[in-house]
Parts: structure tokens; C-alpha cells; sequence
């Protein structure tokens, strides 16, 4: 089986989410606001089957980049519902089926939100890094 760009596939994919404001890129988190990434974490095979196939979980980060307010405005709470749309969506493709297509030899199962968004870190310029995993289960045939 030819060597497939999985992280090119999930990028294509995580692109036509509507409430993006910023091409979303692999490894690198910009400082603009709204910039957002995707952050593989783990590959990892939870079965092994006679035949050769696997089943697999494909763990990353959506990661992005925004505006963060110390006041008592509704930014930050603003934030965290663009955030929960973004995982809406999410599971709103898994209900549809609308998965990443890794092509033949693979079977796509799910996408899933693993825990609810939070705010990683805030930076000098008043910027937050701001994310939530997510999972992809896939079944990779022999």
C-alpha cells in the first residue's frame, strides 16, 4: 500500500470548517488573531486483526491564536463559544459522515472532541493559544 499524506488529507479537511477566519496550518501557530494549526500528537494501533488490518487513533491539537481580554467584556467568553462551534462542527461531520478520506485501503470510523476547549497560554501582546484534542479512528486494511 502506497504511503499516504494523512496530515495533508486532515488539513484539507479541517479547512472547510465555516467558522475558521484563518487558513489553518500543520506545526506552526502564527501570533495573528484567529490563526489557527493542527498539531498531530499520537498515531496509535488499538487492535490488530487476523487479516493483517488495523485499527488506529489519530490524536492532534486545533490550535488558535486570539485576542484575550482582561477585562470584563465578552471576549474571552466569545472565544470559548467560536472554540465550541469549531467542535460543533465537528460533530456535525461525524454525523454525516463527512470524514477525512485517507483513499482505498482505509476506513474512516469517527472524529472525535476529547475534552472541552481551554486556554493554553497568554502571551505579552495579550494573545492566547487557546485549544482542544481531538481523535480520528480509522481502520488501515492490509
Amino acid at each position: 500500500m502506497s504511503t499516504v499524506k494523512k496530515e495533508e488529507i486532515l488539513l484539507e479537511w479541517v479547512r472547510i470548517n465555516p467558522f475558521l477566519t484563518n487558513k489553518t496550518l500543520l506545526n506552526f501557530l502564527g501570533d495573528n488573531d484567529g490563526q489557527a494549526a493542527i498539531i498531530p500528537i499520537e498515531e496509535t494501533v488499538v487492535e490488530k486483526y487476523m487479516d493483517g488490518s488495523k485499527l488506529v487513533n489519530y490524536d492532534f491539537l486545533w490550535q488558535v491564536m486570539y485576542s484575550v481580554s482582561d477585562t470584563t467584556d465578552s471576549t474571552n467568553t466569545d472565544r470559548m463559544f467560536d472554540l465550541r462551534q469549531w467542535q460543533d462542527w465537528i460533530d456535525e461531520q461525524n454525523e454525516n459522515g463527512n470524514l477525512p478520506d485517507f483513499g482505498d485501503g482505509y476506513d474512516m470510523y469517527e472524529v472525535q472532541n476529547l475534552s472541552a476547549p481551554n486556554l493554553a497560554m497568554i502571551y505579552e501582546n495579550n494573545m492566547g493559544k487557546y485549544q482542544f484534542p481531538a481523535r480520528l479512528v480509522y481502520l488501515q486494511k492490509k
